[in-house]
């Protein structure tokens, strides 16, 4: 793919705003409806970041992450999906233990596919997770925005965005700086599920429980034999967590058939 321009130009953006320096909305591009991201910021941070998803996509191919069709200086190019994000659900109200465990399962698959290529998402939040046809099953999952990813294959990946993140999803690690551990993915994948569960987030001071300062955490969601599998993931040490995506994977397997 060229950086420097599109293979064919997008065409009546519908703007649905600018977020962090990136207008986004569908378009029309080679004949079809598309989403488009255009970076409208000339700040170094933002464009480092824009520039960062086109990288990491073009190298990503995995059913459960929206691929990029195409990608200019100031603009990538996604399908079209129908659908909803995982937050919209979930302001709904929370979801059912099962219908939880099979959007967990799709998602650790496709963790566990940018884990093997040595990607690290670090902002997986309910904002990144789209549902196909706003169905809550494994298949309809879609991990999108990897703006703050790590890639030890790209040349400007740094410490400079070591901190970027939304503090309620971010482990301790990731907040002091420390990038491209795969079980960063799996703590947040932890809270995910926890917001999923709860409509809540575990820390109501999400900051004062990174610094160490506030350490109050909200009731553990779900069944009781779930508990366990949550603690372990929101642990300050890595160590304590699953190990891999694969791990937590079969570990949510075994508890859902056991239910």
């Amino acid at each position: 793919m060229n950086f420097s321009s599109l293979a064919h130009p997008v065409q009546r953006l519908d703007s649905r705003g600018v977020r962090e320096g990136v207008d986004r909305g569908p378009a029309q591009w080679n004949g079809r409806l598309v989403f488009v991201k255009r970076l409208v910021s000339d700040q170094p941070e933002q464009r480092q970041r824009f520039r960062r998803e086109g990288r990491v996509l073009s190298r990503l191919r995995h059913p459960l992450i929206v691929p990029l069709l195409d990608q200019g200086e100031r603009e990538l190019v996604f399908p079209m999906i129908a659908g909803e994000t995982l937050r919209e659900r979930i302001e709904r109200g929370p979801l059912n233990v099962c219908a939880a465990l099979q959007l967990m399962a799709g998602l650790l698959d496709a963790l566990q596919y940018i884990h093997q290529q040595g990607v690290v998402h670090h902002d997986l939040k309910p904002e990144n997770v789209m549902l196909v046809g706003g169905q809550l099953n494994a298949r309809s999952v879609r991990l999108i925005d990897f703006g703050m990813a790590h890639d030890p294959l790209d040349p400007e990946d740094s410490n400079s965005v070591a901190r970027m993140g939304t503090p309620q999803f971010m482990p301790p690690e990731q907040f002091q700086g420390r990038r491209g551990d795969p079980r960063s993915d799996l703590y947040a994948a932890g809270v995910l599920l926890w917001d999923a569960l709860s409509g809540q987030i575990p820390h109501p001071d999400a900051l004062g429980w990174l610094v160490g300062l506030r350490p109050e955490r909200g009731p553990l969601p779900g069944p009781a034999a779930l508990h366990p599998l949550l603690e372990r993931c929101l642990s300050r040490d890595p160590a304590q967590r699953p190990q891999s995506a694969l791990d937590l994977r079969v570990a949510l397997d075994r508890l859902a058939r056991s239910m």
